[in-house]
């Protein structure tokens, strides 16, 4: 590792960082105020959710990736971020807004966690970039900057988990012997939103100068993966080498063989790239035992497709859900390692390591947009669920009974909601009156494991979108309806 890569921070730098953290905290303290006494822009969700995304978005892209407080490219950095951000956040509001209780935590921890890595990917290049002057980028500066950025988080959060241990037991002690302001005090949102900013933002600045402290919780951290890259490698070799004893019925009848197989080779590929080196006066393993992983490797995209072959199944058996789809974005991008390794091995051979760092750092850009554009309108998840959905219904893959209409309306956020009001307005929905029926009472409910409301035996039209009638269209009569609100 390049001196030139741990240079600490100047002064100017140290006191931006702890000054940015505490205007960040003191605008999601106004976002929280608007929020809890009904004020713009609480009142709007779509501007609420976007203002949100960039107070959050932006400065935590800054705490990886500032090199200098003074430096131009910052400007540019946050010129292009901010609307960015803006736009994705708006883009969710719109999603969640119009509903009660339509999976707002849900739609926001996907997008959070995805949004996320992809800033931490952009952080890298822009650090780099703001490091070297020019606009190059150098494979090995990329990996110290990614092991500092990952200890960065995790450090920083144990600081503020320890601070606010500390204040728990202290607002505890005081209020053991009948003082409880303390309590009162830390419970606060005006206290709870600056101080956590002020200690979050002192916490970043320590860690980012303890360069030594970095180094070492590194080096600890590749001699532990160095010694579970073989065992890894392993699984995979024994875990393939089985399969033609076995037969493959067993992966394609359980839902968890994808997600599985997904894991063992993300596991394999971080393991990999974490501590492989072709430094011939640091030999990583012995030539056996280097070959043996190589081979793993090499065998990496059996694993995708298998994992491929079984959601392919899940999927034309159930159709296209958020679900399956984020299974499938994440098996196409795994895929896109596995197989350029799988290619660049044995066509390399002994400069493959240089190949596989060259192809890394085009691939972490392919990861950061696929996980940006999925959450646009261009590429939505849940608008082309919600269309896979209602196709299959149209097409008669599923019955209208059966049919799960709270998923549309519960589950995909606008782009559900809209679809249930197309479908209900279509020529299907006129040849099927269930579908019509069904609609409205799901129209009614605030979530969706709601049970439905109570009926009265006197509402038939409220009973017969309740009960399934077999073969569609029958006739009913109405004593026979009423007997099932009766018993």
């Amino acid at each position: 590792m390049e001196e030139r890569t741990r240079m600490p921070l100047d002064t100017a730098t140290r006191y931006g960082l702890v000054v940015m953290a505490l205007a960040q905290g003191w605008l999601l303290y106004f976002l929280h105020l608007a929020m809890d006494q009904r004020f713009w822009p609480a009142t709007d969700v779509t501007w609420l959710v976007a203002l949100y995304t960039v107070i959050v978005g932006v400065p935590a892209f800054f705490y990886l990736g500032l090199e200098k407080l003074k430096d131009a490219r910052n400007l540019i950095a946050a010129g292009l971020l901010t609307p960015l951000l803006f736009g994705l956040g708006w883009h969710l509001g719109w999603l969640t807004s119009g509903s009660r209780n339509s999976g707002t935590v849900e739609f926001g921890f996907f997008f959070g966690s995805s949004i996320g890595m992809a800033l931490f990917i952009l952080a890298l290049y822009f650090r780099s970039w703001s490091f070297n002057e020019r606009l190059t980028f150098r494979y090995s500066q990329l990996l110290e900057y990614s092991w500092q950025q990952a200890q960065t988080i995790a450090m920083v959060g144990l600081f503020i988990l320890a601070f606010w241990l500390l204040l728990l037991i202290w607002a505890m002690l005081f209020k053991v012997i009948g003082i409880e302001f303390f309590a009162d005090l830390f419970g606060e949102p005006l206290f709870i939103y600056p101080v956590t900013a002020l200690v979050g933002g002192w916490g970043l600045v320590l860690n980012r100068e303890r360069i030594r402290l970095m180094v070492t919780i590194r080096v600890v951290c590749e001699a532990l993966i160095r010694a579970l890259l073989p065992l890894a490698a392993l699984i995979t070799v024994l875990f393939l080498a089985a399969l033609p004893f076995t037969g493959l019925d067993a992966i394609w009848d359980t839902g968890r063989a994808a997600l599985l197989m997904m894991v063992l080779t993300v596991v394999v590929l971080f393991f990999f790239n974490a501590v492989l080196t072709d430094d011939p006066d640091h030999p990583d393993y012995p030539a056996w035992l280097r070959r043996f992983v190589l081979f793993g490797i090499l065998l990496l995209p059996i694993n995708s497709l298998l994992a491929a072959w079984a959601l392919g199944l899940r999927i034309d058996q159930y159709g296209l859900t958020v679900d399956r789809l984020i299974a499938a974005v994440l098996q196409l991008l795994i895929a896109a390692f596995t197989l350029t390794y799988a290619v660049v091995i044995p066509w390399c051979r002994r400069r493959a390591l240089c190949g596989i760092r060259t192809a890394n750092q085009w691939l972490a850009l392919l990861v950061a947009a696929i996980l940006i554009l999925i959450h646009t309108p261009f590429a939505d998840l849940r608008n082309w669920s919600a269309q896979s959905q209602v196709n299959r219904l149209i097409s008669g893959r599923v019955t209208p009974e059966a049919f799960d209409y709270r998923y549309l309306r519960f589950e995909l956020g606008q782009y559900g909601r809209d679809a249930l009001e197309a479908l209900g307005q279509s020529d299907f929905a006129k040849n099927h009156p269930v579908v019509v029926l069904r609609i409205e009472t799901v129209s009614t409910l605030d979530n969706r494991w709601q049970d439905l409301p109570d009926i009265k035996a006197d509402d038939l039209s409220a009973i017969r979108r309740v009960v399934e009638v077999t073969p569609e269209g029958a006739l009913v009569p109405d004593s026979l309806l009423r007997r099932f609100i009766d018993d």
